[in-house]
């Protein structure tokens, strides 16, 4: 039960790295070899690689 849910915070962290440097892989990788809370903190820290930027409407 405690590696499934592992395994699924780290599909999760993939997820949500996937607009990073790292991508969807690395960031699995990381929270794999690491911990899931580690990537997590990363992802947070980090930025975007392509920040969708406002547009500005008058």
């Amino acid at each position: 039960m405690i590696v499934a849910l592992y395994l699924v915070l780290c599909i999760l962290s993939g997820y949500w790295g996937r607009n990073t440097f790292a991508g969807p892989v690395g960031f699995f990788l990381i929270s794999l070899f690491l911990t899931p809370i580690v990537s997590l903190l990363m992802l947070l820290l980090t930025q975007d690689r392509n920040p969708q930027q406002e547009s500005e409407e008058d």
